[in-house]
């Protein structure tokens, strides 16, 4: 326990450290105000004029537009909401169009807009996908069958998308049949707020990984290396001790900065609204069955997976190499390859899900694999992306920890 505190108290006096973790905190806030200011709306006065409103004010006002479409979203609702829309539009014209009347459109449109959020995808053109227009959905056709209507949808995005894998299409079916309805909505949270929890999981991976590299590879260069190994807990003990210090440090750094950004979130959009189904802020037919609220445990907790698998390879990488730079480039680049391997493939691929930093980055991310529907194929089976990703994070923690104190052991002092 007494080397333990040493070796903590050793990486938390280097000034480079510390510097990284005060950034790690500040950018916790900072990416949290972003999706916070982005939120806008004009409020039209009784005496014929508007008002501006955005950040906090807006999402205060939105709030109380909002309190009319949140409940069960159950076919009535939907109708009812469907018809008040066409009537809306028959009598003023398109809602896009400049001269449609700015009160019209906050009392009658918006509070209604979430509940008609579904729609266009599940009365879609089976063939192409492409979503039909609300005026050209006839509300008799939403009845009690209409969370049935999504599944027959999500039957043709499978046979669209994943076209030479039944069972594919089959697991898909399932899980969506496994999902509790009728939806609940409380809006008044955006997808920006669920984008920035990632973004900020990737900073603090970039951040861990820049505190990570020199764990050994600096003792290397600087020859502490040598004297170390001749004392009585050199090798195995102390190899041990760097690794449960190193992932000490980036679990309470990662936990803190994760539950600040969450937090400065709740407090701005409430936390009425993380009652919300998934499928009611992405897409009607996706698969999970959580909330809004869990999904923000579950980002951070799979965020923080991928961190520590990361940061593994990051400390084998420092165990084998010789110098410090060597160790940061290569691990950046291990960071940011399934990133462009996603990109480059033009989808998730086994080299993009099963590397350590997989659930971390822009589109290949964790909560994009969540909200899409894609499926790897081995043999005559299919599995989930978001499963792939987390069961080979977790075996790549165990692995590249191994690794790391094998190679540490095994290292020859020049």
């Amino acid at each position: 326990m007494r080397l333990f505190r040493l070796e903590l108290k050793r990486i938390l006096k280097s000034r480079r450290t510390l510097i990284l973790l005060m950034i790690a905190l500040l950018l916790s806030a900072v990416m949290a105000y972003l999706p916070i200011s982005f939120e806008g709306i004009n409020r039209p006065n009784e005496d014929g004029t508007v008002t501006e409103l955005d950040g906090l004010a807006a999402i205060e006002y939105k709030r109380g537009l909002y309190e009319a479409s949140s409940g069960e979203v159950t076919p009535d609702r939907i109708k009812a909401a469907l018809e008040t829309y066409q009537n809306c539009v028959q009598e003023y014209g398109p809602v896009e169009e400049e001269g449609f009347p700015l009160s019209v459109n906050i009392k009658k449109i918006v509070p209604i807009r979430p509940l008609l959020k579904g729609l266009s995808e599940v009365f879609a053109d089976p063939s192409t996908g492409i979503g039909a227009d609300l005026m050209d959905i006839d509300p008799n056709a939403i009845d009690q069958t209409y969370y049935e209507k999504c599944a027959e949808h999500l039957r043709d995005v499978m046979r669209n998308e994943q076209r030479e894998y039944e069972t594919a299409q089959q697991k898909a079916l399932e899980k969506y049949s496994e999902l509790d309805k009728p939806f609940y909505l409380h809006s008044g949270i955006s997808k920006d707020v669920f984008d920035y929890i990632e973004f900020y999981i990737l900073f603090l991976a970039i951040l861990c990984v820049a505190i990570a590299a020199p764990t050994f590879a600096g003792e290397y260069q600087t020859g502490g290396d040598s004297i170390l190994r001749t004392t009585k807990h050199g090798r195995t003990r102390l190899a041990v001790t760097k690794i449960l210090a190193a992932f000490t440090l980036f679990i309470v750094t990662f936990l803190v900065g994760i539950t600040v950004h969450i937090l400065i979130l709740n407090v701005a959009f409430g936390t009425d609204c993380l009652k919300t189904s998934f499928q009611m802020l992405y897409s009607i037919i996706n698969l999970p069955n959580i909330n809004l609220g869990q999904l923000q445990i579950i980002l951070a907790a799979a965020g923080l997976l991928s961190v520590l698998a990361t940061v593994s390879c990051t400390l084998f990488l420092s165990a084998k190499c010789k110098d410090t730079l060597t160790v940061l480039l290569i691990s950046i680049v291990v960071l940011l390859m399934p990133l462009f391997a996603y990109a480059a493939m033009g989808g998730a691929t086994w080299l993009s899900t099963i590397l350590p930093s997989a659930g971390i980055g822009m589109q290949n991310n964790f909560l994009y694999q969540l909200a899409n529907f894609n499926y790897l194929h081995l043999g005559g089976m299919s599995f989930w992306t978001p499963y792939v990703i987390l069961i080979s994070a977790g075996i790549e923690v165990f692995v590249f920890m191994f690794l790391a104190l094998y190679s540490y052991c095994k290292h020859q002092v020049a």
